[in-house]
């Protein structure tokens, strides 16, 4: 009978576990220098850069610089009241900021002409035939006045404006050449359309003009207080007339002596906003 017992050297069976039996490890080949240089360059290359604070400038949105420069420019329309530069007002000793009525509004640029009369001043020293080109006026309102109301900065922003010195419409007088000015007086056609009324054109002189001279009607007033004359550059009926607005608002193309001193002076001007 045959011995039915396994001998010690037979293999056993390995117990089931139910898990896979683990492979049998492979030593890895070793890389060559130049290979494992190349791998490590296209990982890099691969891999999300760590973003600089160049990286994040350039990825940050871009400045409008238009829509920067509208936020900045006032929202001024006519009709509006605009504090720019500073004058003697209230005395000689001292001076505050000059306020400007709005006549008209082109793009980021004003026309403006002073609320009040801010001094007085003769359209030129004597009694002959002038034209607005050549008058003292004009040379005091773009030398001492623009220097004494405007520190460098704001002088920049005032455009140097060419303005057509037409002939007197209604009283045929030269009107001169054209000049190119910073400050002026409105001539009689500026003086016009901008207004609505006569009403409007009423000014009020500042204490510092009336101490000057600034001539007042105990009729017009404003709020109380006497309005005045003004200048405007126009030619009058004679040639050493200059025409000018009456304290009732009304324009006076015929004008009154260029040497008169008792007229005040309401300055106009285009600013870049």
């Amino acid at each position: 009978m045959k011995d039915t017992k396994t001998s010690g050297a037979a293999k056993k069976t390995p117990a089931k576990t139910g898990a896979k039996a683990a492979a049998p490890k492979i030593a890895a080949k070793p890389v060559p220098k130049s290979q494992a240089a190349k791998t490590a360059a296209k990982d890099k290359a691969k891999a999300p850069a760590s973003k600089t604070v160049k990286d994040v400038a350039k990825a940050a949105k871009p400045i409008d610089k238009a829509a920067a420069h509208k936020a900045a420019v006032p929202e001024l329309k006519k009709g509006d009241y605009f504090k720019f530069g500073s004058y003697y007002q209230e005395n000689s000793s001292k001076k505050t900021p000059i306020e400007w009525l709005v006549l008209k509004k082109s793009g980021s640029k004003a026309l403006l002409i002073s609320r009040y009369g801010l001094d007085c001043k003769q359209y030129h020293h004597e009694d002959v035939d002038m034209t607005w080109e050549n008058c003292d006026l004009r040379k005091w309102l773009n030398s001492e006045f623009l220097r004494n109301a405007f520190t460098a900065a704001e002088q920049k922003k005032i455009a140097v404006t060419k303005l057509a010195n037409d002939n007197n419409a209604k009283c045929g007088t030269f009107g001169g050449n054209s000049t190119e000015d910073r400050v002026f007086c409105l001539s009689l056609a500026e003086a016009g359309s901008p207004f609505k009324d006569d009403a409007a054109r009423k000014c009020v002189p500042t204490p510092y003009a009336v101490g000057k001279g600034a001539v007042r009607s105990i009729s017009e007033l404003i709020n109380g207080r006497a309005c005045c004359w003004w200048w405007l550059r126009s030619p009058g009926n004679y040639q050493s007339n200059a025409s000018y607005v009456f304290t009732v608002g009304a324009l006076d193309p015929r004008g009154n002596g260029v040497s008169r001193d008792d007229c005040a002076v309401r300055p106009a001007l285009w600013v870049n906003l």
